[in-house]
C-alpha cells in the first residue's frame, strides 16, 4: 500500500474511533440484526452483487459471469425464483466460481479457452473505507491483504461475539485473549472486544520480539491501536509475551483470577488451548470453570477432550481472515468441532473438486459474502476447506435465532495448520519437490510432509525422509523449511517464527506414504471426515 494510502488510513483510524467505541453493540441489538438478515438475504445478496460485481469493472466476478451468459437481470430472476442457493449452484456449473488458488493469486482464472490474471485488491469490497489492514500468509508472496473497516468488525464480529457471550454465559467474567501481535489478529480481535463492551484484562502473545521483528509499520500499527484506544477511554493492556514452553504462566493467571473472580473467558487458538489446560495438570493448576473461545484449526474429539479434562468448557468458531466468522459453536454439539453456519451473513454451497496433491476428491466450500460491509467481495469462493453440511434441531440459543444449519468435521484440503499459524498447500509444494533434493540430495519423491495429530492433540508436521537420502543434519532441514516458508512479508515471518516457537515440524526418516493409487506427493494429508477418509 502507498504511503499516502497508508497516512490516510491510519487518519481514519484515529477520526473514527471515537465513534465505534462510544456505543457498544448490546446482546438485543444483535438478535434484532440477524433477524433482520435471515429475513433479508435475498435483498442483500442482490445489493452487493449490483455494487461489486456488475457496477465495478474491475471485479473477477464480472467477466466469470459474462462468460456464463449471465447479466445482471438474469442474476436478479434466479435469485428471487429459485432462491439464492440453488442460484449459486446453477452459476457454479457454468464456472462462476473461484478457487482458493486464483483467490491467493497463486493462478490465473481459467474457465474453457477464456483465461485472465487477477490480483487481489480484484476482490477488494470497492464500498468499504479502511481502517486498517491484515494479512494472511503466504510462502515467497505477500500474502493476502485484507483491508478492514469498523463497520465489518460490528457488524460481523461483533455481533457474533455478543451472541456467543451470552450463549456461553461468558459476559459478566473476566475476558483475556491469546493472539498474535500485527500483523497478527491480536489489535483486531481488542476492537471487536471494545465493540461489545468487554474489553480484555490481559492480552498475551506468544510471539517474542526479540526474535521476530516486526517491520515499523506493524510496530507503530500495534503502538497505535492501543494509545488511541486509551485516548478515548478504552483502557487496551499492552501484549504480555508468554513463549510456547511458558503457558504455565497462562494457566496460573487463569487459575487466579478464576479464584478470585469466579470465572474467566480465554480467546485463543485451538493448540493454545491445548497447551495451557496441559500446563495446568502438569503445574497442579485447577482452571476448571474456565471458558475457552477457539479458532485457528480444527479441534478434534482429542483436543477437545484434552481441554474438557480439566474442568474448562470451548466453544469453537469457523474464521478466516477474508471473511470474518463464518461459524460459531453449537452448545448442544453433535461433533467435536459442531458450529452453527451464519446464515445470515454468508450463503454456502459445495462442489466437487480434484486435490492433486493429496490424490483425492472432496466436497469443498464456496462461500458467497451477503454483507455490503464485507472486506472482500465472495461470489462462490473456495476457503480451502470442506467437511460436512446439515439442518438439524439443537435446541441452544442460536437455533432460536434461525441459525439452524450446522458444519462440522471442518478439515483444509489445501492448507496444513499447527498452532493457528497456516500455510496453504501450492506454499510448501516447492519446498519438497525442488528445496530440499537441492540442498540434502534425493528426488522429490524422498520428502514428504504430514499432519498428524497425537493423543494429547498436539499437532504437528512431520517431514518425512526416505532413508534412501542418506545421513542429513535433521535440525538443519527443519531450518531449510522454516526459513524458506518465512521468506516475504511479516505475516510469514511470523507464521514460520510461531512454527519455530511451538516445534510444529519434526523429521521422521521412513519412507514418503503413498496414495491409494500408489502415488508419492509432496503432501499427504491425513484428514478424517465422517466417512473416514478424505
Amino acid at each position: 500500500m502507498p504511503l499516502f494510502s497508508q497516512l490516510g488510513m491510519y487518519w481514519r483510524f484515529a477520526r473514527d474511533l471515537r465513534k465505534f467505541l462510544k456505543d457498544p453493540i448490546t446482546l438485543e441489538q444483535s438478535r434484532q440484526i440477524v433477524r433482520q438478515r435471515l429475513l433479508d438475504r435475498e435483498e442483500y445478496l442482490l445489493a452487493i452483487v449490483k455494487r461489486t460485481v456488475y457496477d465495478n469493472k474491475r471485479s473477477p466476478y464480472l467477466e466469470l459471469l459474462r462468460l456464463a451468459g449471465c447479466e445482471y437481470g438474469d442474476f436478479e430472476g434466479m435469485a428471487r425464483s429459485v432462491g439464492i442457493e440453488d442460484t449459486l449452484k446453477k452459476l457454479c456449473e457454468k464456472g462462476v466460481y473461484v478457487t482458493i488458488e486464483e483467490f491467493k493469486c497463486k493462478k490465473e482464472i481459467k474457465r474453457g479457452s477464456k483465461s485472465f490474471q487477477v490480483k487481489e485488491r480484484d476482490f477488494d469490497n470497492p464500498c468499504l473505507s479502511h481502517h486498517f489492514e491484515v494479512r494472511s500468509g503466504g510462502s515467497r508472496s505477500a500474502g493476502t491483504r485484507t483491508l478492514y473497516d469498523y463497520e465489518f468488525l460490528a457488524a460481523n464480529r461483533a455481533v457474533s461475539l455478543r451472541l456467543l457471550l451470552d450463549a456461553y454465559n461468558a459476559f459478566d467474567i473476566p475476558h483475556a485473549f491469546c493472539f498474535h501481535i500485527m500483523p497478527g489478529g491480536g489489535p483486531s480481535r481488542m476492537l471487536v472486544q471494545a465493540k461489545v463492551g468487554k474489553i480484555p484484562v490481559k492480552w498475551f502473545s506468544q510471539v517474542d520480539t526479540r526474535n521476530f521483528k516486526p517491520s515499523l509499520k506493524n510496530r507503530l500499527g500495534n503502538d497505535y491501536i492501543i494509545y488511541m484506544g486509551r485516548i478515548f477511554g478504552a483502557k487496551f493492556p499492552r501484549p504480555e509475551f508468554v513463549s510456547m514452553d511458558n503457558t504455565h504462566q497462562i494457566a496460573k493467571w487463569m487459575a487466579d483470577t478464576i479464584k478470585r473472580q469466579g470465572g474467566c473467558y480465554m480467546a485463543t487458538f485451538t493448540s493454545t488451548a491445548v497447551r495451557i489446560c496441559h500446563a495446568s495438570r502438569q503445574n497442579g493448576l485447577d482452571i476448571s470453570g474456565a471458558k475457552f473461545s477457539v479458532t485457528g484449526e480444527p479441534i478434534t474429539e482429542a483436543k477437545r477432550k484434552e481441554i474438557e479434562a480439566v474442568g474448562a468448557s470451548v466453544c469453537p468458531h469457523f474464521v478466516f481472515t477474508e471473511a470474518g466468522y463464518v461459524g460459531i459453536g453449537c452448545f448442544s454439539p453433535f461433533e467435536a468441532d459442531d458450529v452453527h453456519f451464519l446464515k445470515d451473513s454468508f450463503a454456502l454451497i459445495q462442489h466437487r473438486r480434484q486435490v492433486p496433491h493429496a490424490g483425492a476428491s472432496v466436497d469443498a466450500f464456496l462461500f458467497t459474502s451477503l454483507l455490503l460491509s464485507g472486506p472482500k467481495v465472495l461470489l462462490n469462493v473456495e476457503s480451502g476447506d470442506y467437511g460436512v453440511v446439515e439442518t438439524r434441531s439443537c435446541g441452544c440459543k442460536f437455533e432460536e435465532l434461525g441459525l439452524t444449519e450446522h458444519i462440522h468435521h471442518i478439515r483444509g484440503f489445501d492448507k496444513l495448520t499447527s498452532a493457528g499459524m497456516t500455510f496453504i498447500g501450492t506454499d510448501l509444494l516447492r519446498i519438497m519437490d525442488h528445496v530440499l533434493p537441492a540442498r540434502f540430495g534425493g528426488s522429490s519423491t524422498d520428502y514428504q510432509i504430514v499432519e498428524e495429530e497425537d493423543s494429547k492433540g498436539h499437532t504437528s508436521m512431520n517431514i518425512l525422509v526416505s532413508p534412501d537420502v542418506g545421513s542429513i543434519d535433521e535440525k538443519e532441514l527443519i531450518h531449510t523449511v522454516l526459513a524458506e516458508l518465512g521468506r516475504g512479508q511479516d505475516s510469514n515471518r511470523l507464521m514460520a517464527e510461531v512454527w519455530a516457537e511451538s516445534n510444529t515440524l519434526r523429521v521422521k526418516r521412513i519412507r514418503p506414504l503413498a496414495t491409494a493409487r500408489g502415488k508419492i506427493l509432496p503432501l499427504h494429508i491425513q484428514k478424517l471426515g465422517r466417512e473416514g477418509s478424505i
